[in-house]
């Protein structure tokens, strides 16, 4: 560890001290690379350093009807005795045509989604190459799985919990702003009865300014015409990479909302970065140091370059074997899930 830079960023009566580069640059003169390298391998740095919570995403392609359908919950629960104990809306979208549809359910279990996607599947023959939805446990369970791929469906679920899938999440508050406000003026909270299949309606007949028509007028015949007023203008240029494949990095953490600002922002564990796929926003895929594949895909903002440690931190050890002088020791490594687990000896560096 470069001494004065060390001496400076770890002494609490420096005006420096567990600060910006640029104030330890200001501090010390030292060369900004220099400085850069220093920070990359401080955990007191990269673990608390700013996390951007909002940036520029590439563009959610579709290129035909029913490619793509995003799907989520809305929750109803404070006016489910107005509505015969249904407490959630399954709404479900065509990325592509923006048609929408929107189901009650009663509960959020792999069965009642099923019925809802089954109620859908009953009013159109429509049906979804991909489905996209968060991580919600009522899509990820094996009774819903396993009903996707009875009906030939790719499932694809996000991975940014602030994010999710935002064609879906803007019909959700269209839906659900049209009800309330229906509520508001008749005092009454019912929708079961023909409110909700309504308002769906007359979104679908509802000119959107995006495809410059009627979801419920896109049919196969005016595809061309459709892309080109999606995607028309949008540059397909690739911005410059910020990573390179063999980096090291830690991901930025999912904050809960009740989280402080002082608490980590960034992963403990670390990753390395074995794929870079060019786009307008460029993204990455990440392996463990297991070298098993990270699932998904993420930004250069979600990333943060950190040096390689010599060495790990260990939690705490989960049992021990063997005599004095070849003693060994399973440790689990702080930051680290159970799998990394390893066996170390007494006299191992860690």
């Amino acid at each position: 560890m470069p001494g004065n830079l060390g001496n400076v960023y770890h002494e609490p009566a420096d005006p420096a001290s567990y600060g910006t580069a640029w104030k330890l640059w200001d501090a010390t003169g030292e060369k900004k690379e220099k400085i850069t390298h220093y920070l990359e391998g401080e955990d007191a740095y990269t673990l608390h350093k700013p996390a951007r919570r909002r940036f520029p995403r590439n563009v959610t392609y579709a290129d035909n009807i029913d490619e793509s359908w995003q799907t989520d919950l809305t929750d109803f629960q404070s006016v489910k005795k107005d509505n015969d104990g249904f407490s959630y809306i399954l709404c479900v979208i065509d990325v592509f045509s923006k048609y929408g549809w929107a189901v009650p359910l009663k509960d959020k279990s792999g069965p009642s989604i099923i019925k809802g996607f089954q109620a859908i599947f009953k009013s159109t023959d429509r049906r979804p190459t991909r489905l996209f939805s968060d991580k919600g446990k009522e899509y990820i369970n094996k009774t819903f799985q396993k009903f996707l791929k009875d009906n030939n469906i790719t499932y694809i679920h996000t991975h940014n919990p602030e994010i999710e899938c935002s064609i879906v999440e803007r019909w959700q508050r269209t839906m659900k702003s049209k009800l309330f406000k229906r509520f508001t003026y008749t005092e009454k909270y019912r929708y079961v009865d023909g409110l909700l299949d309504d308002i769906v309606d007359a979104y679908n007949h509802t000119y959107h300014r995006s495809i410059k028509m009627r979801p419920v007028y896109v049919t196969p015949d005016r595809v061309l015409d459709l892309y080109n007023n999606l995607y028309h203008g949008i540059k397909h240029t690739s911005k410059k990479t910020k990573f390179n494949v063999g980096d090291y990095v830690r991901i930025s953490r999912e904050k809960q909302v009740l989280e402080k600002g002082y608490t980590w922002n960034w992963s403990e564990e670390i990753f390395k970065i074995v794929q870079v796929i060019p786009h307008a926003v460029p993204l990455y895929r990440l392996e463990d140091v297991d070298k098993d594949p990270i699932e998904g895909t993420f930004y250069e903002t979600e990333l943060q370059n950190v040096t390689k440690p010599e060495a790990f931190k260990i939690a705490y050890i989960v049992r021990s074997k063997g005599s004095k002088g070849k003693r060994q020791h399973l440790v689990h490594w702080r930051g680290y899930p159970k799998k990394s687990r390893s066996w170390i000896f007494d006299k191992d560096p860690v």
